[in-house]
């Protein structure tokens, strides 16, 4: 049975509370009057799978079945999303991709092609491939290099699609441009990556990213983006709405609300703390890199448009919390697993990006001015394939700047030419150069929102390096807030747990916590 998320107020009698930490969390009194916002808890899910996708491809919204758009001269690409959504036991984007290509077999269709939509993100290996899409179809496709992963770089250069209403270009992969048919498969996690909105992130060139993620980049640029490529490529749509159990089970206290754990749970989090101090990386893997089992909740094929209402419908009954109105002071975690952090925990950078990116804006959970307080240790590694370009501008820029227009004056080029970064992410699994260029720049549009940023249990130099500042404890960032929001400042915790999107005081979106597919 689903429960709907809602907002506790800490009170005299109020328990100590999981506050999460970037590991196992650990349990803290939170001060009177806090209001902590617990999300909801969704498991309605479809009864028969397989059955809901042969409905999906014979009967899709607002366009013809699959098999009807298919001829034996069609040329058909199938495009898959890549590690911003983690594997999954029986992952659904495998099970997706055999019943197209079986489809695809039936019409006799010969040219085909299956490609990832990474974008910034990092190449999947060969036992990633094969668990995403499946080892049939690896084995199938693989030897005759008919399973690619969309390289920023490619040296047959993107096809121009022109431009939106506001003058961003889009510039896309050249495959998809050729393509007859092309078919989306799609596990969307944000309302922004419904439909055709995780093409724009995933296949495109870099100038189209630097419209949407850029130095100058305008709000909403993402959708205009892709509404572009939904009118322009001929596209049929499968969304999937996955369930929210992004950590293995031995760590289900993270899902649930502190009054309703088991004695297991509460061992699980004494022995799961005392195994992040000696080891946080086996600690992190064994939480989110399990290749957990999900329920499917929502299925949708068609139209991309059509699809993408039904995504949006389905993620908001599952991730929205209403809020009573935007906090002085808004106390947050980093999700364990964020689209730039698979397998290990999360750097300096990608932590600010993930929990500061959503936050500028009239719909944060905090007011302009407000203090955001993050409890992360922010450990300065970097790894040395992965993350080279993140280290570099950690290292680098950031010891000389925090001024965006400085970066992007003076250090942006670097960032986005350099051959190193770009053999790393071409040939070694490493994320494409502009990623840390492109987190900064969010980064700092939530700086320009908010006051005070302080980050507990923090390494001192990393936060400073940010241009922010770290704490010991909850108490001493709440005292070190308290000159730019009062003595009495409106608290509001958002808790640790599966993907959440506020509604404040009517006014959608705030933070999205969890796995994005924002850049």
């Amino acid at each position: 049975m689903s429960r709907p998320g809602f907002v506790l107020e800490v009170e005299k009698r109020t328990p100590p509370l999981l506050v999460g930490d970037g590991g196992a969390g650990h349990l803290a009194t939170l001060p009177l009057g806090t209001q902590v916002v617990y999300a909801n808890e969704y498991d309605s899910a479809l009864q028969d799978v397989e059955q809901a996708i042969g409905s999906a491809l014979g009967a899709p919204k607002g366009t013809t079945p699959l098999a009807d758009l298919l001829e034996p001269s069609s040329s058909l690409t199938v495009v898959v999303t890549g590690l911003a959504v983690a594997p999954m036991a029986q992952d659904i984007r495998g099970r997706l991709v055999e019943r197209i290509l079986d489809v695809a077999a039936e019409r006799r269709v010969d040219d085909v092609q299956v490609l990832l939509a990474i974008g910034t993100g990092r190449r999947l290996g060969a036992a990633e491939l094969a668990a995403v899409l499946g080892r049939r179809v690896v084995d199938a496709l693989g030897p005759d290099h008919l399973v690619v992963q969309h390289d920023l770089a490619d040296p047959a250069g993107p096809a121009d699609l022109g431009s939106t209403d506001r003058g961003e270009p889009v510039l896309v992969n050249r495959r998809l441009a050729a393509s007859d048919v092309v078919v989306t498969v799609n596990v969307a996690r944000t309302a922004a990556d419904a439909g055709a909105g995780f093409l724009a992130e995933g296949v495109v060139a870099r100038e189209t990213l630097d419209a949407m993620h850029g130095f100058s980049a305008a709000p909403d640029a993402q959708q205009r983006v892709a509404a572009v490529l939904a009118d322009r490529l001929p596209l049929f749509a499968i969304d999937v709405v996955t369930d929210q159990q992004d950590v293995a089970a031995p760590f289900g206290y993270l899902g649930r609300r502190e009054w309703e754990w088991s004695v297991p749970q509460r061992l699980a989090l004494t022995a799961a703390r005392r195994a992040g101090k000696v080891a946080p990386e086996r600690l992190h893997k064994a939480m989110w890199e399990g290749m957990q089992a999900r329920e499917i909740c929502a299925l949708t094929a068609g139209a991309p448009d059509q699809v993408a209402e039904a995504t949006r419908t389905a993620l908001a009954d599952q991730q929205m919390v209403q809020v009573p109105g935007q906090a002085d002071v808004l106390i947050t975690t980093v999700p364990g697993r964020t689209p730039h952090n698979a397998g290990l925990p999360a750097d300096p950078l990608t932590a600010a990006w993930a929990a500061l990116a959503g936050l500028a804006g009239a719909g944060s959970p905090v007011r302009a001015g407000g203090a955001v307080i993050i409890c992360h240790p922010l450990r300065p590694d970097f790894s040395p394939t992965e993350h080279s370009a993140a280290g570099d501008f950690f290292t680098q820029v950031l010891t000389r700047t925090t001024d965006p227009q400085v970066v992007h004056d003076e250090h942006e080029q670097r960032f986005a030419t350099d051959d190193w970064y770009g053999h790393l992410h071409r040939d070694e699994h490493g994320y494409a150069g502009m990623l840390p260029v492109y987190q900064w720049y969010a980064i700092s549009r939530a700086r320009e929102h908010c006051g005070d940023i302080v980050w507990v249990g923090a390494d001192r130099d990393s936060a400073a390096r940010l241009g922010m500042r770290a704490a010991t404890s909850l108490a001493d960032a709440l005292e070190i807030v308290s000159n730019g929001v009062g003595p009495d400042p409106q608290l509001t915790y958002l808790h640790p747990g599966p993907t959440m999107v506020t509604d404040v005081v009517g006014s959608r979106v705030a933070e999205t916590r969890g796995t994005t597919g924002r850049g």
